[in-house]
């Protein structure tokens, strides 16, 4: 008769601790080494030789949030028995315009299960309320270095690129969301630019001029960039992430890039890579081996106001693993409103591609083209393939 209550009280007991395990947990995270543990154990990285960099570069932005008490931010961790099932940041970034408004983002979003998703999801849309945000959109994973916009849905065979969310082909999380109520809003395209010479960029007006900075030239150009930005497109962008700490982490990585990048050849002639007269002026106008050679540059001649740039970077993937840099993500395309429709784009686009091939570049991917950008839309995929995809949900949150 012991013997049998004994086995009754044991199998009680384990179906009791069965239920236990089952029930979803979930915590507000603050330390960095259980924030580092959880995504080291969820993270998915296609290329696992960078990961760890990804996590390096991910606990440092991390941390630099938490420690600034006036910057809203949350990191959600679910737990059932003793397993890590899932983890989100959700932040208010205040640079952060949604169509030109104040929004609330998630990011870094894994889950592996839907009680889990569902879990961590209130806890964020709760933060959100708190804070009086009414629209929740992601995944927004910051810092875009390492980081992105979007859950991926096609090309999960390309090679990976730094600023391009990458995803698990087989991952859940997409359809955890949408059975909890999030809405696809917005996507989002990459492209391989396979033509290299637009010929619509082969003439350029006499009254503007393309240069080249160097680093320390850049970074005091920040003010005048910005307004460019503001000018040329965030009023009106689903998502516009960019501001002063997107401004850093581009500085950041062009510092990563070691000078024997921008090494020249000993007889290098620039008429030997081009017949253009402004190309062949500007690259006239500046020592290659000193500037930042991703970012052409167009100026007003008279007046030497900046009317366009295009933002290349390299990958700092390439940079991780001590390689060859030959990928370029052209990052931001800015042209003044009131110099659209001339050929600034083409023309950047035209030498930018001289430059870095001379640098040794041999792949160019534009990325992060929102569907809805028509204007890039029709400059730029009459000369690219598109490759990858990824999509924005989103949900109106309610009191």
């Amino acid at each position: 008769m012991m013997k049998k209550q004994l086995k009754w009280f044991i199998m009680q007991h384990l179906k009791l601790e069965r239920k236990e395990q089952k029930k979803t947990q979930i915590s507000d995270l603050s330390d960095m080494r259980k924030i580092r543990y959880a995504f080291e154990k969820l993270l998915y990285v296609p290329d696992k030789e960078v990961k760890p960099h990804i996590i390096q570069e991910l606990m440092q932005y991390l941390s630099s949030k938490l420690k600034n008490s006036s910057y809203p931010l949350k990191i959600f961790l679910t737990k059932q028995g003793r397993i890590i099932t899932g983890i989100i940041v959700c932040q208010i970034d205040p640079e952060y315009r949604s169509y030109g408004r104040k929004c609330g983002t998630f990011g870094w979003v894994y889950a592996l299960n839907l009680e889990s998703c569902a879990a961590l999801m209130s806890a964020c849309e709760n933060f959100m309320r708190l804070h009086k945000i009414r629209k929740l959109r992601g995944p927004i994973n910051y810092p875009k270095l390492i980081g992105g916009i979007g859950f991926q849905t096609k090309g999960f065979a390309e090679r990976m690129m730094s600023g391009v969310n990458f995803h698990h082909p087989n991952m859940r999380e997409f359809q955890f969301l949408q059975e909890l109520g999030y809405e696809p809003e917005s996507k989002y395209s990459c492209v391989h630019v396979t033509d290299d010479n637009w010929e619509k960029g082969n003439s350029v007006d006499s009254s503007v001029k393309i240069r080249y900075k160097t680093l320390k030239e850049f970074r005091t150009m920040h003010a005048e960039i910005l307004s460019l930005a503001k000018d040329s497109f965030h009023s009106i962008l689903a998502d516009a992430p960019g501001g002063t700490d997107r401004f850093d982490e581009m500085t950041h990585l062009f510092s990563l890039v070691p000078q024997s990048h921008y090494k020249l050849p000993e007889d290098f002639n620039p008429e030997n890579w081009t017949d253009v007269p402004a190309f062949i002026e500007a690259l006239n106008s500046c020592n290659l081996e000193r500037v930042v050679s991703w970012i052409p540059m167009a100026f007003d001649r008279d007046t030497d106001e900046l009317i366009g740039l295009i933002i290349s970077l390299p990958n700092l993937y390439q940079i991780c693993k001590n390689v060859p840099l030959t990928h370029d993500n052209v990052d931001t395309v800015m042209i003044s409103k009131t110099h659209t429709g001339k050929g600034i784009f083409s023309a950047l686009n035209n030498i930018g591609r001289i430059v870095l091939s001379i640098n040794g570049i041999e792949y160019v991917e534009g990325t992060t083209i929102w569907s809805n950008n028509n204007k890039a839309i029709k400059t730029i995929f009459p000369h690219s393939k598109p490759i990858r995809e990824h999509i924005i949900i989103k949900k109106r949150l309610r009191s």
